[in-house]
């Protein structure tokens, strides 16, 4: 996550889910890995600029979520900050310092420790898991999120919702960045699922359920995508 994509069509979906789960009785956690913001004239820089929807009326349930995320979206201050006050949680838990390679461990055990409460954790880097071309602490280590880091949390006990940037191999291949959670000794019995958001650019967002929030977790997904909701989001079974 970078403070140039607040309030994108991404934010839409992802805080959308985690809104209609807190509604539901889930605590929430949102680590945003948050990395610098690219230069203005960069290629990836449009990566932040899907935010289309909000010049048009809410077509989910959710006119707060679409009012607020037009106010931060559509003006010149997008920031996570901005994101975390706009009291679209009622007690949810954000940790917003800046991921650096350098102190990578240090600054993963002291996110760990500030959301491992939470029943729900949402983490956000810019691509999603990581991958054999890049190392974790090199350069752009900092766009990935580790399968370590992941597992951590769900040891301490969390539904760990990961965003995942789709890429251009093959489904199969592709899936099976998921499947590796199953070769975990941490994660091995997680009960697996990921939503796709396909607006603009399609991004996953993979469930790892810890055993007690099986049956209310999948019910309030269910009923999430039973409303107009459907129209950016769709369930795939693993």
């Amino acid at each position: 996550m970078k403070n140039q994509y607040a309030g994108d069509v991404g934010d839409y979906t992802k805080l959308g889910v985690l809104r209609g789960l807190e509604q539901a009785g889930f605590s929430i956690g949102l680590n945003w890995y948050l990395t610098p913001d690219e230069p203005v004239h960069s290629k990836t820089f449009t990566d932040g600029k899907h935010t289309k929807f909000l010049k048009y009326d809410c077509d989910t349930p959710d006119k707060e979520l679409h009012c607020a995320l037009k106010k931060i979206g559509l003006s010149y201050n997008r920031t996570v900050i901005r994101l975390e006050r706009a009291k679209l949680f009622k007690n949810a838990l954000f940790w917003n310092k800046i991921l650096d390679a350098k102190i990578r461990d240090k600054w993963h055990l002291e996110a760990l420790k500030k959301l491992s409460l939470k029943d729900v954790i949402f983490l956000d880097p810019d691509n999603g898991l990581e991958v054999k071309s890049t190392k974790p602490y090199s350069k752009n280590g900092n766009k990935y999120t580790t399968y370590q880091e992941v597992a951590d949390y769900y040891e301490k006990g969390s539904t760990v919702i990961i965003y995942n940037h789709r890429d251009r191999k093959p489904e199969s291949e592709y899936l099976k960045r998921f499947y590796r959670f199953k070769d975990m000794e941490e994660t091995k019995n997680a009960k697996m699922f990921y939503l796709r958001a396909s607006r603009y650019s399609v991004r996953d967002y993979l469930f790892l359920m810890q055993e007690r929030h099986f049956s209310d977790l999948e019910r309030a997904i269910d009923n999430f995508l039973a409303t107009e909701w459907c129209r950016y989001l769709k369930k795939y079974l693993l």
